[in-house]
């Protein structure tokens, strides 16, 4: 990825987290106005959407193959150097 192409995809991450940042204290706000308006159990009836076998399966699917689009770990691409190095490598001469 070259640096204009980072620079793009690090402004477009900072746009995404902003929005969704946004939308996370608006739930907040919500939840408190909710707890303070006398709802009671808010806090278990959110941990039970958040351990819901739909919410599971929506961010499953929504998420699934995302780690694959991150671009390799330095060491990652020193293994694979030395893995193909190793694989092209045809040593001459008389063994050791």
């Amino acid at each position: 990825m070259d640096p204009d192409e980072q620079r793009s995809f690090i402004l477009f991450l900072a746009k995404e987290m902003k929005l969704y940042c946004r939308e996370l204290m608006a739930y907040q706000l919500f939840v408190q106005m909710l707890k303070e308006n006398g709802m009671e159990g808010v806090d278990e009836l959110i941990e039970q959407a958040r351990n819901s076998p739909a919410v599971q399966e929506r961010f499953k699917k929504q998420f699934e193959g995302f780690d694959d689009l991150l671009p390799p770990s330095r060491e990652q691409l020193e293994e694979i150097a030395w893995q193909e190095l190793l694989k092209q490598w045809k040593p001459d001469g008389q063994p050791n």
